[in-house]
C-alpha cells in the first residue's frame, strides 16, 4: 500500500461468534458480514477471542491496544484510561489521520476517556434531547419516518427502540465527504438486551418457536427487566422461554448485519482504499455456567466473538486473534507508532495463546435477591484466563481450572498436571511483564443522565 489506507473499525455489541453465518450457525443471521469475509481481500477469523466480558474493561482493549491488567480501565478502581496509554485514535492523528469516532454505548465515550484524541465524537443520544443534539433535527426527522421500518413504531418504552437507524444516517454523512485518510470507528449497541428487534425483524426466526415475534419480544423484554433475580434463583427460564430470547437476540443480529451492509455499500462508493474491520466487544450468555447477558462468566460463549477484515492480502485464519493484534497490524500499515500496543502484526507473526481478563466481582446484587446463591460459582477476585484452541486455563485463585475446548465443565486440573503446570507457568510470567498495570487512571465522573443510560443496559447493579 502506497498510500494510507482509510481504516473503517464496526464493533457490534454482544455479539458471539456461534450465532454469526460465518461459524456455520444454523440462522443466517450475518450474510452481509460473510459476503464481506468472503472478498478476495476479505478473511473471516474463526478463533478470535475478546480481551474482557463485558464493555467497560473491552473497549477500552480495543481503542488502546493493551489488555485490561494494563489500561486498568474498569478492571479496579480506575474508570478512566491512563493518559501514559495512547488511544489509536491518537497514534493515527499523528500520522495525518482525519479521526471521528460514532457510538451508541455509553462506556465507548468521555466516561472512560475514550474520546480522545478524536477529531469529532459523537455519542447518541438516549433521551429525545440528546437525540436531537447528537443527531440533530432532520435525521430525527428521517427517523421518525422510518421508525416503523427501524424500530418498534411509536413506543414509550425507550427499551425496545433502536438507534441503528440513525447510527448509519450520520455515518454516511462522514463516508460520503470524507476528508482522506479516515479512521472511523462505530460502536453499534442493537444486539445488547434487551432483545427487541425492529418491527420487520420481530418474526424473522419465530416460525420454529410456540410464540410470534410480539410474543417473543415481550418475554424478552420481562427477562431483561428480572434478570438478576431470575439468575440469583438458578437461571429456571422455560424452554418456550429461552426459545424466545434466542430468537430476539438472533433477529437484532441479523437487524445489524443489514446496517452494516448498507453502510459497506457507502464505503465502497464514496472512499478510495479503505480497511473494514468488523468484530464484537465480547459474546453473550444464554445458560452457559447458569448466567444471561454477561455478567460474571467467562466461558467462551462470552469470550468467543467475530472478526472480520477487508482490504489486507494474505491474512489467513490461522490460529487465534485478539484485537490487540488488529490494532497493532493497523498502526504498523498505517506507519504509526506502536510503543505502547500490545499483540502481533497478522500479516507477519502470530500468537501462543488468547488472554481474557475478568475484573473483581460483586455477587451482592445475586446474594440481595437469594441468600443461598451459591458464592462458588464465579470468582470475586481479578483473574485470567488463556487459551490455545485445544486448552484452556483459568488462573481463578480459589479454584484454578483447566478445560480442553469445547468443554468447559470438566475440570482436567488434576489428572492433566503438566499441561495446567505449562500454562500457569506462561500467565505467571506474562502477568508480571506485558500484564502490569501502566500509570494510573482516574475515577470518572457520571451524571445523571449517564447513569440512567447505563442502568437500561443493566450494568449499574454490577459494572463489570
Amino acid at each position: 500500500m502506497t498510500e494510507k489506507p482509510n481504516i473503517i473499525w464496526l464493533t457490534l455489541d454482544s455479539v458471539r461468534y456461534d450465532h454469526t453465518t460465518m461459524s456455520g450457525y444454523d440462522r443466517n443471521t450475518t450474510p452481509e458480514i460473510r459476503a464481506i469475509a468472503d472478498r478476495t481481500d476479505g478473511v473471516s477469523f474463526s478463533s478470535c477471542f475478546s480481551h474482557a466480558r463485558s464493555s467497560p474493561a473491552s473497549v477500552p482493549s480495543i481503542l488502546s491496544g493493551t489488555y485490561p491488567s494494563r489500561h486498568r480501565t474498569y478492571f479496579g478502581n480506575s474508570r478512566q484510561l491512563p493518559s501514559e496509554l495512547s488511544l489509536i485514535s491518537e497514534l493515527l492523528g499523528d500520522v495525518g489521520y482525519r479521526t471521528v469516532a460514532l457510538s451508541n454505548n455509553g462506556y465507548a465515550s468521555s466516561l472512560t476517556g475514550l474520546d480522545r484524541g478524536f477529531d469529532d465524537f459523537t455519542l447518541l443520544g438516549s433521551s429525545p434531547g440528546e437525540i436531537l443534539e447528537s443527531a440533530g433535527l432532520k435525521n430525527l426527522v428521517k427517523y421518525a419516518a422510518n421508525i416503523r421500518r427501524h424500530s418498534v413504531g411509536f413506543s414509550t418504552d425507550s427499551h425496545a427502540h433502536s438507534a441503528g437507524y440513525l447510527m448509519n444516517e450520520l455515518a454516511k454523512e462522514e463516508l460520503k465527504s470524507p476528508d482522506e485518510p479516515l479512521f472511523y470507528y462505530i460502536h453499534y449497541n442493537e444486539p445488547h438486551r434487551a432483545y427487541y428487534p425492529p418491527l420487520p425483524y420481530l418474526n424473522r426466526y419465530t416460525d420454529e418457536i410456540k410464540m410470534d415475534g410480539r410474543e417473543a419480544a415481550s418475554v424478552a423484554m420481562e427477562i431483561h427487566h428480572n434478570l438478576l433475580d431470575i439468575v440469583a434463583n438458578g437461571c429456571d427460564l422455560s424452554e418456550a422461554e429461552m426459545e424466545a430470547l434466542l430468537a430476539m437476540y438472533d433477529s437484532e443480529i441479523a437487524y445489524t448485519d443489514q446496517l452494516v451492509g448498507e453502510l459497506f455499500d457507502v464505503i465502497e462508493e464514496h472512499l478510495g482504499e479503505t480497511i473494514l474491520v468488523v468484530t464484537a466487544d465480547h459474546g453473550e450468555l444464554f445458560g452457559e455456567d447458569d448466567m444471561l447477558a454477561h455478567k460474571y462468566s467467562m466461558h467462551n460463549a462470552v469470550l468467543h466473538i467475530p472478526m472480520v477484515i477487508k482490504g489486507i492480502s494474505d491474512l489467513s485464519d490461522d490460529g487465534i486473534v485478539q484485537h490487540t493484534d488488529v490494532v497493532r497490524t493497523l498502526l504498523e500499515i498505517a506507519g504509526a507508532e506502536t510503543e505502547t500496543i500490545q499483540g502481533v502484526d497478522l500479516r507477519t507473526d502470530s500468537r501462543e495463546y488468547a488472554i481474557s481478563q475478568s475484573g473483581a466481582s460483586d455477587l451482592t446484587p445475586l446474594l440481595e435477591r437469594n441468600p443461598d446463591y451459591d458464592r462458588s460459582k464465579f470468582c470475586t477476585e481479578e483473574y485470567s484466563v488463556i487459551q490455545d484452541g485445544e486448552h484452556k486455563y483459568s488462573q481463578r485463585p480459589d479454584d484454578p481450572r483447566l478445560y480442553r475446548l469445547p468443554d468447559e465443565e470438566t475440570n482436567l486440573i488434576d489428572s492433566a498436571e503438566e499441561q495446567a503446570t505449562e500454562m500457569a507457568s506462561w500467565l505467571e510470567e506474562w502477568l508480571e511483564t506485558e500484564g502490569e498495570a501502566v500509570g494510573s487512571g482516574t475515577e470518572a465522573e457520571v451524571d445523571e443522565e449517564m447513569r440512567s443510560r447505563l442502568a437500561d443496559l443493566g450494568y449499574l447493579d454490577h459494572e463489570m
